[in-house]
């Protein structure tokens, strides 16, 4: 910035022209159009959160009430009530939420989540007295063995699974966790009724766990991080299940919403990729209050250090050019279909409650398609 501005007014100029095209201008004394936002207290929603402190909602006319809920199927049924117009949600639970409410479409994109893993108390490890053994442990002795690297990854991550296997599991089975217990399940051949299940919220679900519930927990990253700092210890983790345990992280609106909205929506997806163009950027204003209201709405201590690994390992945000070869090109890392295939297939054939049919994921992706279209012709 500092070597446009010296170079001259005019080039101030162009560059200020530059702004007002891609940010839509607001006019003083203008209505604004309020945004009913469900939002979920994950990492992964935080850009939003950060982009309403620092105002940019107010600069595109829009004025976002926040309603937080403990659950993606509760903010879902939000939704299709009528009591908000958009909806945070994930491929986790998105089949069986598109299989309720077929007039639900997901609207946009944010992230890939990786962040997810299986935590074990330390009294329960073979080197503290217990049984269980992490998966480092069985790959550190495949290694050892002679295994090759490929071989050892998929030894382990099976055998650290198969300890699952008639003990409890403490998680919300209403959010994204579900993929990474499908992807557990998967590598070790077990079947859902294979394990006992504690169903409690995520923040709940980690303080019971270290109370003594359970011999597993499965959570996000937040959970991950304060179990780890308790001495707790990741059995397996979401890099080591594989791509089937990778959440994608979306927003959601109805079809109603959606035709009458179109604009409201390409302002909003404008902000978005405002909010993620600041946290890769050098300003760090952007990371600091991103550190800020991540603290304050997932209950957790994040540092700037902490949304720095976030950003860049555990919830990488796309910008706007990056966006459709993430998420929608062929090949793209987080495919769209792909992901929320394999959770569809879940859903059928494993968790048996939702119907062959039931989903087209092809019109979900026409949608998707259609909004961020939407984004890049207003900027």
């Amino acid at each position: 910035m500092k070597r446009i501005l010296s170079k001259g007014l005019c080039l101030v100029l162009a560059l200020m022209l530059c702004v007002t095209l891609s940010c839509p201008a607001f006019a003083a004394g203008e209505e604004k159009t309020t945004v009913r936002f469900g939002l979920l207290p994950y990492t992964d929603w935080m850009p939003w959160m950060m982009a309403d402190e620092l105002g940019m909602f107010d600069e595109v006319g829009i004025d976002l009430e926040v309603t937080v809920f403990a659950d993606d199927i509760t903010c879902a049924e939000a939704l299709a009530a009528g009591d908000i117009d958009i909806a945070c949600g994930n491929s986790g639970s998105g089949p069986l939420v598109f299989s309720r409410f077929p007039n639900v479409r997901a609207v946009s994109c944010t992230c890939g989540f990786v962040g997810f893993a299986i935590m074990v108390r330390p009294e329960s490890l073979v080197s503290n007295g217990g049984d269980i053994k992490l998966y480092t442990d069985f790959y550190d002795e495949y290694i050892a063995a002679g295994m090759s690297e490929e071989e050892a990854k998929v030894q382990a991550t099976a055998d650290a699974c198969a300890q699952l296997k008639g003990r409890t599991m403490v998680m919300d089975r209403g959010t994204g966790s579900v993929l990474p217990l499908n992807a557990a399940l998967k590598a070790a051949n077990l079947k859902p009724e294979d394990i006992n299940y504690m169903d409690i919220s995520d923040v709940e679900g980690a303080l019971a766990f270290l109370e003594g519930t359970g011999d597993f927990e499965l959570g996000g990253f937040p959970q991950v991080n304060s179990l780890s700092e308790k001495g707790c210890s990741k059995l397996v983790s979401a890099v080591e299940l594989g791509g089937q345990a990778v959440c994608l992280s979306v927003e959601m609106a109805t079809t109603d919403y959606i035709e009458n909205n179109m604009d409201t929506l390409a302002k909003m997806r404008q902000v978005w990729f405002k909010a993620i163009d600041g946290i890769y950027g050098e300003d760090s204003t952007y990371i600091e209050k991103l550190a800020e209201v991540t603290s304050a709405y997932t209950g957790s201590t994040y540092t700037v250090e902490d949304m720095l690994n976030v950003a860049n390992n555990i919830d990488p945000w796309p910008n706007m050019e990056q966006t459709p070869a993430y998420f929608f090109e062929s090949g793209a890392p987080w495919d769209f279909v792909e992901i929320y295939g394999g959770s569809l297939n879940a859903w059928i054939n494993t968790q048996k409650q939702v119907d062959e049919g039931a989903v087209d994921l092809t019109v979900q992706l026409d949608t998707l398609k259609q909004v961020h279209e939407a984004a890049v012709q207003l900027g």
